[in-house]
Order: structure tokens, then C-alpha cells, then sequence
């Protein structure tokens, strides 16, 4: 039996929801108030599920493991604070847009973007890697189940809603099918 991988859901939602708002900045006219009012709440999405997964895995993720595994986790709170300022910085720059800026101050923000977007796929790469077999070898599979029932539990129903709009699309139909099984079973 394969061991149960905690972060490939959220991980093939981020890479979804980053796909999708490269895309929409890459072709916004920026001095249309529509089109920057679409890309805008495209925006606070993404950020908002960039925010949440940066809080839950820490909490959730990164302190058990850190509890089992003394000093395994600094490089990825590091990484996670480094993430969650630049993450700040690009949400306040594309907040501030409002239809009067030139197309070449939207291609900036085009192109910090994608500079991001590249450097969080290589962070989640390696979490996928390193720290998912990390989470295995320390935590059984019941145990790696109880962190994602937790996470969920605590979440905000929009918030969760939110998540599975991108997340079910960026998933095989079995996996998706895996997720209603434990929702039934939990019930």
C-alpha cells in the first residue's frame, strides 16, 4: 500500500490557483477597471489560500513534525517567513492597481509574479519531496489522516470551499473520490 502523501492536495491546489493567476496577469489589460476588478479578486483567492496553507502547514504540519523530529523544520519556516513578506508585498502592489496605470506597470507586476510563482513551485517541489517523507517516517498514516481532519475541522467552511475550487479540478477523479469516501466515513 502507498503511504498517504499530506501535501499533494493542497500542493496541486497552489500549483492550480498560481497557474491560473499568472495566466490572468499575463493578459489583463491594466487600464480596464473591469479586467483589474476580475484579476483583483482572482487575486485575494490565491492570496487567501497562500496565507492559509503558510499558517496550517505550520501549525499543523511543521510543529508535530518538529516535535518528533527536533530542528527538522527551521529551513521551512524560514522559507515560510521569507514567502509569507514577498507574498505581502506582491497582494499590496496589485491592491493598489485601479484601472489608471499603464500596461507596462501591470507587465512589472506580470513578471514579479511569475518570479514568485517560480520560486514557490521549487519550494512546494522540495517540501513535496523532502518533507513529505519526512511526515512518513515520523507519523503513521492514521496519524498523517488526523493532521488533514484537523486542518479541515478548524478551517472555515469558505475557506475549505475555496481550497476544493482548486484543488478537485488539479486532482485525479479517484483521488477526489478518496476525499468524499473519508468525509463519509467520518461523518
Amino acid at each position: 500500500m502507498k503511504r498517504l502523501k499530506s501535501l499533494d492536495p493542497p500542493h496541486k491546489g497552489l500549483r492550480n490557483a498560481l497557474s491560473q493567476l499568472a495566466l490572468a496577469a499575463g493578459k489583463t489589460d491594466y487600464q480596464n477597471l473591469k479586467e483589474v476588478q476580475d484579476l483583483k479578486t482572482l487575486g485575494a483567492e490565491v492570496f487567501h489560500i497562500l496565507k492559509d496553507h503558510n499558517r496550517t502547514e505550520n501549525e499543523f504540519i511543521l510543529t508535530p513534525l518538529e516535535q518528533k523530529a527536533p530542528g527538522s523544520t527551521q529551513i521551512y519556516l524560514e522559507d515560510h517567513q521569507e514567502i509569507e513578506n514577498w507574498e505581502k508585498e506582491l497582494e499590496e502592489s496589485l491592491s493598489a492597481f485601479d484601472g489608471n496605470q499603464d500596461n507596462d506597470e501591470g507587465h512589472s507586476f506580470y513578471l514579479e509574479f511569475c518570479n514568485f510563482q517560480s520560486a514557490y513551485l521549487e519550494h512546494i517541489d522540495e517540501e513535496d519531496i523532502e518533507l513529505e517523507e519526512a511526515m512518513q517516517d515520523n507519523f503513521t498514516d492514521e496519524e498523517l489522516m488526523a493532521h488533514q481532519l484537523t486542518i479541515m475541522q478548524q478551517m472555515p467552511f469558505e475557506t475549505l470551499l475555496l481550497w476544493f475550487k482548486y484543488i478537485v479540478p488539479a486532482r485525479r477523479a479517484e483521488e477526489n473520490a478518496q476525499v468524499l469516501r473519508g468525509f463519509k466515513s467520518a461523518a
